[in-house]
């Protein structure tokens, strides 16, 4: 399947450039209101501009260690893969920002990727960030935010990151301007500029109910996060969003996650549920009333809330799994949630229809359009 625009990795990886700062800052200094660099701001917005249609930024820096910074960040944002010959950056004094955080992020070892054991290769972020503050200072630690943000993606952001942002401003500005940036212009009346209308064509009705194991957390959709401003105190959001779909939320009680609901569509799928979960079980830990939602309400959101189950209140995964689906009138048209889901648990599960229900799947909740 093709991805749709909002799909594509170079968007998750042109965002997460543009939240790396921020969660940098979240991380190594979550009690001070960060206050990145503005020349970091300058070389980022340079890396990111007409990154999908072009190779090559239209407006390079003049100065070499500037260009060759934003030649890395544009790179990794592009593919995903570092450049292997940056001599400018190599060679930069020890306390230069551009070069530290380019050696934090290529010297950093990788990390495995072990699902089962709660490694995750995506957590080469955390790392590098935090080897680029030990080893230098706060403002090479955001440096390498940025670049370490454009290598693995928005999806790759730990809860805590994306709360402590929310401290200090709506994330939904850097996501939209990283894609406005990136390309092609958004328009006007589409999202991320104006709330999402419909997803592959259909409405879903306001809809929610408690956790079977919980009831002061709420299924649901995105109706009814828009028309229930005061059921809950806290949101965890697994779609796209914008601000007028919860005017009435602080920014830092509105954890919202990068994760789609299609096939091979997630860079850091195991992550990105692992970490929503995680912060449905903080969340709750704090006393919070807390409302788990993706757009139908019916693929994403029992994926997490399975995961939360297992994980914080020791619930059993295939019947969870088969009870989250049932409670939501929920599907199974993307099998790779809950096949990952499973694999955090240590489990293969290579036909989930079949080992969830034999083959026949529970009624489904139906798109109102």
């Amino acid at each position: 399947m093709t991805p749709r625009p909002h799909e594509r990795p170079r968007h998750d990886r042109a965002v997460g450039a543009l939240l790396g700062a921020p969660a940098a800052a979240a991380l190594e200094a979550p009690h001070a209101k960060p206050h990145p660099p503005p020349a970091l701001e300058r070389l980022t917005h340079a890396a990111l501009e007409e990154l999908t249609t072009r190779e090559e930024t239209p407006h390079p820096p003049t100065d070499p260690t500037d260009r060759a910074w934003v030649r890395a960040l544009r790179a990794l944002a592009r593919t995903g893969t570092p450049p292997e010959h940056l001599p400018e950056l190599d060679d930069a004094p020890h306390h230069d920002p551009r070069g530290a955080s380019w050696k934090a992020l290529t010297r950093t070892p990788p990390t495995p990727h072990d699902p089962a054991h709660g490694s995750f290769a995506c957590d080469h972020l955390v790392q590098a960030v935090r080897a680029a503050h030990h080893a230098h200072d706060l403002p090479t630690a955001l440096y390498t935010g940025a670049l370490a943000g454009a290598l693995w993606g928005a999806s790759a952001l730990p809860a805590r990151a994306l709360r402590g942002i929310g401290t200090h401003t709506d994330p939904h500005t850097p996501t939209t301007e990283a894609l406005r940036l990136a390309g092609p212009t958004p328009d006007k009346e589409r999202w991320p500029l104006a709330p999402l209308n419909s997803e592959d064509g259909h409405t879903f009705p306001s809809f929610a109910v408690p956790h079977p194991l919980d009831p002061h957390v709420l299924l649901g959709d995105m109706e009814y996060l828009r028309n229930n401003p005061h059921a809950v105190d806290t949101v965890v959001s697994l779609c796209r969003t914008h601000p007028d779909d919860a005017p009435h939320l602080p920014h830092h009680d509105w954890l919202r996650f990068w994760l789609h609901d299609s096939s091979a569509a997630n860079a850091n799928l195991h992550f990105t549920l692992n970490e929503a979960a995680a912060a449905v079980t903080d969340l709750r830990a704090q006393g919070r009333r807390v409302l788990l939602h993706c757009w139908a309400g019916a693929s994403r959101t029992p994926a997490v809330a399975t995961r939360y189950a297992v994980t914080a209140l020791g619930a059993p995964l295939l019947p969870t799994m088969a009870d989250m689906i049932r409670t939501v009138g929920g599907h199974l048209d993307n099998p790779s949630l809950s096949r990952a889901v499973a694999e955090l648990d240590g489990r293969e599960l290579p036909d989930p229809a079949k080992s969830l229900f034999n083959g026949h799947l529970p009624p489904r909740r139906t798109p109102t359009g």
